[in-house]
């Protein structure tokens, strides 16, 4: 069964999102890409060694921050002394770290964390919302789509390291939006710079 929480993503689309946790009296906090396969709960591959993902370990929960500025992934990883944490004000996920001013979040409760040797792969269910997610979700397909169509103007400067990098292309937007019109798209480009390199 779907979760309507859930409704606003694509199964198989790969979200970027900034998710938080409580390790201690830390908060963490990181840039994620996560998806549902099923409309009802969300997975993860995440990096060992992440203290967001040990933080998740040890307490088995998480919020899904979904931010609508590609900049506040940036601050997650590189700057998170500039990140500014709020709490799930009631709830059963009350006093979890969310990231003030967040569009919307989901407090998430694991399902399964098993081991894929370097990663880890999550599965979790929603246990409270807040608000409403951006109406353009980040997916990393929409500026992929933009770098590659002018990319595609660029072959005859380029050459056959356009080729490559639109071949990069195509498979990272089949990765993070399967089945898209951007892979639709990124697909036809490359055929046509094939052809003409």
């Amino acid at each position: 069964m779907t979760d309507s929480r859930l409704h606003s993503l694509r199964p198989g689309w790969i979200y970027e999102v900034v998710v938080t946790a409580r390790r201690g009296d830390e908060t963490t906090a990181g840039p994620f890409g996560l998806w549902t396969k099923d409309g009802a709960t969300l997975e993860a591959a995440l990096y060992k060694g992440s203290s967001t993902l040990e933080a998740i370990r040890e307490n088995g929960w998480f919020v899904v921050n979904f931010v609508d500025d590609p900049l506040d992934l940036h601050v997650a990883l590189n700057r998170r002394d500039g990140l500014v944490f709020d709490a799930v004000p009631e709830g059963e996920a009350a006093g979890w770290p969310v990231l003030a001013d967040v569009p919307a979040w989901l407090a998430m409760r694991v399902i399964s964390l098993d081991d894929a040797g370097e990663k880890m792969l999550l599965k979790a269910e929603v246990v409270d919302v807040s608000g409403t997610p951006p109406s353009a979700l980040i997916n990393r397909a929409k500026g992929l789509f933009l770098e590659s169509l002018v990319l595609s103007t660029r072959c005859r400067l380029l050459g056959w390291a356009a080729v490559d990098q639109l071949r990069e292309n195509v498979r990272v937007i089949a990765k993070v939006a399967p089945g898209s019109g951007y892979e639709t798209a990124v697909r036809e480009l490359l055929a046509k710079v094939e052809g003409e390199c």
